[in-house]
């Protein structure tokens, strides 16, 4: 038989409808963190995408000003070179520069220099011999005459005495032999410095223009002053052949998005870069916006969700409470009257309930002289003391409930009924036949207990009647020998256990009994009942 109590029912249920609250908690909360991680997550690439735009852009623009820059410088470099070619015994450079065609914003020194490598003349005042027959810028024209412009490395100029780009073309003699070298020398911070702009690439910015031979012409980065000369940095070589990418700088440690553009005509790459931190500073307080909110309202909602479950668990627990309430009788502790009824109306609705449910009814024959006796108070002690042998003796295998006043019923249920029903009668008489102290004075309690087992075709109040059949058979062989007695019900008749009113014979029923009792429980019971309140 399966077991048919609802109050266990709903005690199993109790921690879902608990457990429901922090879970959905948990669940909000995993929303709210994965959204807000996710809407960080679009905001920084969008942020780095602009970045990425905005690199480019610059970069674009340090490359027209390279090239406008170095064009500028060609124009001086043919203008000279086409000038001393035409008239080489009368050119004088002075009046180019008288002219105005050099200026220092274009050129920070023009040089002529012979087909020995001599200084010929210059912008600049010089004393003596100046020798440039080693200098690379010299070098590569006198070898080579299908050179054009020349940009070499930036070196320190042996007239002017200053970190300087040399820009060079070939003199040509009119037999098209060397004939020297016409060199404009630029400023190579003027490449970067005449370009930067803080507004637009924040204090962490670089810029710079290389070689692809491998070298450095300027490089500028923030408010530092520009460098030039020496080789690429380290991870330069990446971006100038992927144009774009991220690099943390090997000179300052600054991790940057860059792009780079070409300059084919002169062999140049120009590189733009934007601090990574500085673009994301904007993205960072928002960060800080966005994880502050979420963690208020996430201390909010656990504090909601605590509270909640608190209201809930203690509605819960009132409820728990009034259904006890509701079950139980107050004095005694045991199931009232329509808790023990219902609880019998479940056990005999099973299809195979017969045989294996039985009712003992107990009533208190001599309750009433012991409340007129000693009051009402007393009787209430009494009360409380008989219903807990009871509840004790019928153990955990039976439901004990009190239908009013002096009146008990027992409910049992096993495969074995009426054995154990048998056994459990007995204890219990043997039980209440214990004398109870009322104020101070032993006061013998007598009782009469009827037994009835459920038969095919009874229903709970057959089974009740007969057990209290049996009980009032019991009371009237107790009213003779003042003693507690109990009787079986028969399903034809009353049956009395040997003589009218002899409880020898029915103690030798109770011993078979017992030893029945001892063989069905060492297998197990089958009891289905609630244990007692």
């Amino acid at each position: 038989m399966k077991p048919t109590l609802p109050s266990l029912e709903k005690s199993k249920s109790l921690p879902r409808t608990l457990i429901f609250i922090p879970v959905l908690t948990l669940v909000v909360l995993c929303v709210l963190w994965i959204t807000i991680f996710v809407r960080l997550h679009i905001e920084r690439a969008a942020v780095l995408r602009e970045t990425v735009d905005e690199s480019k852009t610059l970069a674009r623009s340090l490359q027209n000003h390279t090239l406008k820059t170095v064009h500028d410088v060609d124009e001086i470099a043919l203008l000279i070179k086409y000038g001393y070619e035409s008239a080489p015994q009368t050119f004088d450079l002075t009046q180019y520069q008288a002219r105005g065609l050099i200026s220092a914003d274009t050129a920070l020194q023009v040089t002529i220099v012979g087909p020995d490598g001599h200084v010929l003349s210059s912008t600049l005042k010089f004393s003596g011999v100046v020798d440039l027959s080693d200098r690379q810028h010299f070098l590569v024209h006198r070898l080579n005459p299908g050179v054009g412009l020349f940009i070499s490395k930036p070196v320190i100029g042996r007239v002017s005495n200053q970190w300087s780009v040399q820009a060079t073309r070939r003199i040509n003699r009119p037999d098209g032999s060397f004939g020297g070298v016409v060199v404009v020398s630029e400023d190579p911070a003027y490449l970067t410095d005449g370009f930067y702009n803080s507004a637009a690439l924040g204090e962490h910015g670089l810029i710079a223009v290389v070689s692809r031979h491998g070298f450095t012409l300027s490089r500028r980065a923030g408010e530092a002053p520009s460098t030039s000369g020496g080789p690429l940095p380290d991870g330069y070589g990446d971006v100038l052949r992927t144009h774009d990418g991220t690099v943390v700088d090997p000179v300052d440690h600054i991790e940057r998005i860059v792009a780079s553009r070409a300059i084919d005509r002169y062999d140049l790459m120009v590189v733009a870069g934007l601090s990574v931190d500085e673009a994301l500073d904007d993205y960072y307080k928002m960060r800080r916006v966005y994880v502050t909110m979420a963690l208020v309202i996430s201390v909010i909602l656990i504090g909601f969700s605590l509270w909640i479950m608190a209201l809930v668990a203690k509605l819960l627990k009132g409820k728990e409470e009034l259904r006890r309430l509701s079950e139980t009788d107050r004095l005694t502790g045991l199931f009232n009257r329509g808790r023990i009824e219902d609880l019998l109306d479940r056990a005999v609705s099973s299809a195979d309930a017969s045989g294996k449910v039985a009712a003992i009814f107990v009533d208190l024959d001599n309750f009433k002289h012991l409340n007129d006796t000693y009051g009402h108070q007393a009787g209430d002690q009494a009360l409380v003391i008989l219903a807990d042998r009871i509840r004790l003796a019928a153990g955990t295998h039976c439901a004990v409930g009190r239908l009013g006043g002096d009146e008990f019923l027992v409910i049992l249920e096993a495969a074995n009924a009426g054995d154990i029903a048998t056994q459990t009668v007995e204890e219990m008489a043997q039980a209440l036949a214990v004398a109870i102290m009322v104020r101070n004075n032993s006061y013998m309690m007598r009782a009469s207990l009827g037994v009835a087992v459920l038969e095919q075709g009874d229903t709970a109040d057959d089974l009740i009647r007969k057990a209290d059949e049996a009980m009032y058979e019991a009371k009237k062989c107790g009213r003779a020998s003042a003693r507690t007695t109990w009787r079986n019900y028969d399903q034809l008749a009353i049956r009395k256990v040997g003589s009218p009113c002899d409880d020898v014979s029915a103690k030798r029923d109770v011993l078979a009994a017992k030893e029945r009792h001892s063989a069905h429980f060492s297998d197990g019971t089958d009891a289905i009942l609630p244990s007692n309140p």
